[in-house]
This record gives C-alpha cells, structure tokens and sequence, in this order.
C-alpha cells in the first residue's frame, strides 16, 4: 500500500470532507459503467460521427464498409472549422483556458508502419498519435509502392473505448503518384462511439482509395486522453483518495529511470499528469499526481523517488481500474523519452 498522502493538506473531519467525487454513473463514459455491446470479436465498423452531425465518412453505410462496393465520396458539407477541435466535443471543455495547454511539453512516439504495403495492393500506412495544446490528431504517412496512381481516399474507425473518431475527412488533394508520399494530420474527437475493447486501447480502422477497402488495427497510447484540467484542488486529492476502495490501488516499478523528483514533475506535466504535493519521507520524495481522460475518468498517484537511485515506486489508485495498466505504461513512456 502507498504512503498516505494525509499530510498533502491540514486534515479534514469527516464529516466535513466534500463529496468530490460523482457516482459511478456521472462520470463520462466511466468504463465500468458502459453498455459494452457485442463481443469485441466481430464488431461492426461504426460510422465515424462528426460533431456537425453523423456523415459516413465511407459512404453506402455500414454494410458497404462490411463488404460491399458501393463506395460513395462524402456528400456532406464539411463545416470549414474541422482543422481544430469539434465545436462541443469533450475535447472542447479542456481547452477553453488557453493558456495552460504545453505545445512542446507532449511526447509524441516515432512513427511505425500500421499497414504494410504487402497487404494493401502496395498502400502503406505509417503513423503516430499526438496531442498539441488540447486537440488530438493521427499523424499518418500513405505511401504509394504499386505502378499506378491512388485517389480516392477516405478513412473510418471502428467503435473503440473512448470514442476516438476522426473530426474531419482524409483530405488529399491530388492523387498519389507510384513512389510518392503524402504527409497528414488528421484531427480526432472522442465523441465517436463506444465500446469497450481487448485491448483496451485498440483501435481498427478501415482506410479506402480508389483501388480496394484496407482494413488495420492499431494500439494508441493512453497519454493522448489526459486532459488539460485534470489537476485536483488538494483537499479533493485527499478525500477522493480515500474514498477509492485499496482493492483499486495497484502499484507498479518504474526501472532505471534517474530523474530527480523536479525532472519528474516537469515531464508529466507536459504531458498533462499534474502535481498536487510534494514531500519527503525518510530520505525519499513523494510527488502526489492527478491525470483526467477524455472520459472523465480520474486517476490519482502517488511516485515515491528514491534520489540518486533507478528506480521509482508508482502506486495508482482509479475507480477504473482496468486503465491503470496503460496509465503505468504512459508514466513509463513519458519518464524515459
């Protein structure tokens, strides 16, 4: 069990403390709370919705995706502001402040190929996700290594955990030559659908042009979901942290890491994991940390930093506690790149 953080704030009666954190059902999308659907085994591909309203990004509906032909170019007008985030999107509410979003602080993984060129009649996806001053994108490369032009194209997701979907359609303006290459920022939401998947940061996604339907699946990091407000006032930290049942507490080693505790803090907070408090206990330093997601879900930690030595102690308490696995990995990538 982790040190408590009683002394993060002058202590509370009971009976006094505020109830800081809703009911299961108030929180967005709380995960133990969802209407799963079917298995994730065999799931429809579920029409990407923009904020606007629902346009099938594909055409032809969900049994045309499925397997039918009958593709369609987006009819729809697209509102001309898709470039940023979704008017009314939950992304939207952790913006509004401006200020406090970090436009360099995020870390951003290196590109890696999601669809060989072998298996999409020589269409290559390569790609990453980022968050940039709150808006969320999938930064892709298409390239072309077969002997004739691709047009076309077009790009949907399937139902996913927090509702990723594209905010705007796969724009490219002219068509791509054999040998070329084509750079794109897609913006995301995450007011798609949902359903819990297996993992729970899978992603499938279906991407067309003018010569087939390619179908791919991807792991998205979990530290593009933190949003910018998810820092809690202390005496919120210290109520919602006993309030979190022990069985949801899980802790986790974080292996050759030789960060001081200030280095530690920088870095999370660049990626939107905020400090609530800091102290020393018997020569060791204690970061008390909050992070929220997309969804609403918060997640409280405690990072106990031995200075001078390699390794760090994470202990997470969430009243989801199937994220805490992928918050440990996010904490991982962060602190080590």
């Amino acid at each position: 069990s982790a040190e408590s953080p009683d002394a993060v704030s002058a202590g509370v009666p009971p009976s006094e403390q505020p109830a800081v954190i809703p009911t299961q059902g108030d929180l967005l999308g709380d995960l133990l709370n969802l209407d799963l659907g079917p298995p994730v085994s065999s799931p429809p591909i579920a029409t990407s919705s923009v904020q606007m309203g629902a346009v099938d990004l594909l055409g032809g509906g969900l049994d045309s995706l499925m397997g039918g032909p009958s593709f369609a170019a987006p009819s729809a007008v697209m509102p001309s502001n898709l470039g940023g985030p979704v008017s009314g999107g939950l992304g939207d509410l952790f913006d509004l402040a401006g200020g406090v979003s970090n436009l360099s602080g995020s870390h951003i993984a290196p590109k890696t190929v999601w669809l060989p060129a072998v298996k999409a009649k020589g269409l290559e996806i390569s790609g990453t996700f980022s968050r940039r001053a709150g808006s969320l994108s999938m930064d892709i490369t298409l390239s072309n290594k077969a002997l004739q032009v691709m047009s076309d194209f077009a790009i949907q997701f399937n139902r996913n955990s927090f509702g990723l979907a594209p905010a705007a359609p796969l724009q490219i303006h002219t068509p791509l030559a054999p040998n070329q290459n084509v750079e794109i920022s897609l913006p995301l939401n995450t007011v798609g659908s949902v359903m819990k998947m297996d993992p729970l940061n899978n992603l499938q996604v279906a991407v067309k042009n003018n010569i087939d339907v390619f179908y791919f699946s991807t792991l998205y990091p979990l530290y593009i979901l933190f949003v910018e407000d998810g820092k809690m006032e202390r005496q919120m930290f210290l109520a919602t942290w006993k309030d979190i049942p022990n069985e949801n507490e899980a802790q986790f080693q974080i292996k050759d890491c030789p960060l001081s505790a200030d280095s530690a803090s920088s870095k999370l907070q660049g990626n939107n994991i905020f400090t609530i408090a800091k102290r020393n206990v018997e020569g060791q330093d204690m970061l008390y940390q909050s992070l929220k997601l997309t969804n609403g879900i918060c997640v409280l930690s405690e990072l106990r930093i031995q200075p001078g030595g390699p390794n760090f102690t994470l202990s997470l308490k969430c009243r989801a506690p199937e994220v805490t696995q992928h918050i440990f990995q996010a904490y991982e990538t962060i602190l080590k790149n």
